[in-house]
């Protein structure tokens, strides 16, 4: 009984779904509702008097307000009345799908009325856009471009709308130049800059910011990103001899197992017993240990071109470092660790030279530099 009475209750509801819509001023939802139920049910009087009743007062409605555009007058009108016509010709032509229409519902011919809103919409947008450009500031400029992009919407190929677009993207984006200065006492490799230079900041554009990172002589950049390079650092190729011991417990063989006479044990099958012998091995270690490293520091300024105004500073240091281990074992290497047999048998390496310890610094550097970059990507739009 009680599956019954919800079952009732849902049919109530959505029964009255229409008119529930018609009274809350809903008219195109009532409008759609009736008709999906009109296709079902062609003579349902109910909702023809739903759709006659919310057709009749969506038309009024939408008819008042576009006179009360009109009577405005104002030049920003055309999009909201192109939308309006073009919402009464869907609505329309939803209700001239149905077998049966009432007699009170009459339709009207909106092409001429949507067409000339189309044209005067676009023409607005075209000369609001084009007057916002010849301001010649970049706010201004990518307001143009969105209004330009309307008149896109009602015709492709308007006038020369597609150069109007291209000029306010230009003028509306932010055109960023990374650099690099070098003010240490000491000259870098010329493959650090190339290397440097390489990286990749196309990921850091945006729609109105771009990062260049070879400067164009037809480009203004309203921006500079300066690595300053403060600090270049090799240090001295550092060899040291290191002696010391290991031991560790180790098994030596076996031995048997004697009971308190001195006897050997049997275990339960009458065999001897025997166990581990452990002893405590050593072995002498002569270890040589190599080291070098590089480091290179700085900032990561932010330069405001217009106004000279450094907007901000990071600190980045990268390192670069070599390390070299060889030993040579005198003794027992049962005692050696895991680590420590590694370095048996190795023999000293050639030092890298500086320009390649500065190599590799840069690299580790051009990736905090990025890094960087793309925490502050919003900093210059």
């Amino acid at each position: 009984m009680k599956k019954v009475s919800i079952v009732l209750v849902l049919v109530f509801l959505f029964s009255g779904c229409a008119q529930h819509q018609l009274q809350k001023g809903r008219y195109d939802d009532a409008i759609r509702t009736s008709v999906r139920k009109l296709k079902k049910n062609p003579n349902a009087s109910k909702y023809l008097r739903i759709l006659e009743q919310a057709f009749t007062k969506a038309n009024q409605r939408d008819n008042d307000k576009i006179a009360f555009l009109k009577k405005e007058g104002t030049p920003d009108i055309w999009d909201e009345v192109f939308d309006i016509y073009s919402a009464m010709n869907r609505r329309q032509n939803l209700v001239k799908g149905l077998t049966f229409i009432p007699p009170r519902i009459s339709f009207n011919y909106y092409d001429n009325e949507i067409i000339q809103a189309k044209q005067k919409a676009a023409e607005y947008f075209y000369a609001h856009g084009s007057a916002l450009l010849e301001k010649g500031d970049r706010q201004n400029a990518r307001l143009a471009y969105g209004d330009f992009q309307r008149v896109k919407t009602y015709y492709n190929d308007f006038k020369d709308v597609d150069e109007k677009i291209k000029n306010a993207a230009e003028l509306g984006t932010n055109h960023v130049i990374f650099k690099m200065e070098n003010k240490a006492n000491v000259i870098l490799p010329k493959r650090f800059a190339e290397e440097l230079f390489k990286i990749s900041l196309n990921d850091l554009n945006q729609q109105w910011l771009r990062y260049h990172t070879q400067e164009q002589a037809d480009v203004y950049y309203d921006y500079t990103v300066l690595l300053n390079v403060k600090i270049i650092d090799v240090s001295p190729e550092l060899v040291k001899e290191v002696h010391y011991t290991e031991t560790a417990e180790v098994k030596d063989g076996w031995k048997y197992v004697l009971d308190a006479k001195g006897n050997v044990m049997k275990d339960s099958a009458g065999n001897d017993i025997k166990t581990d012998k452990i002893i405590t091995a050593s072995c002498n270690l002569i270890e040589t240990q190599q080291r070098k490293t590089a480091r290179v520091a700085g900032s990561l300024d932010y330069i405001n071109n217009r106004t000279g105004q450094l907007i901000k500073t990071d600190p980045v240091t990268a390192d670069a470092l070599f390390e070299n281990f060889s030993a040579v074992a005198v003794g027992d290497q049962r005692a050696l660790k895991k680590e420590t047999r590694q370095k048996i048998g190795k023999n000293p390496v050639p030092f890298p030279p500086d320009p390649d310890m500065l190599l590799q610094a840069g690299n580790t550097l051009k990736e905090m530099v990025k890094n960087i970059l793309y925490s502050n990507k919003n900093l210059l739009n």
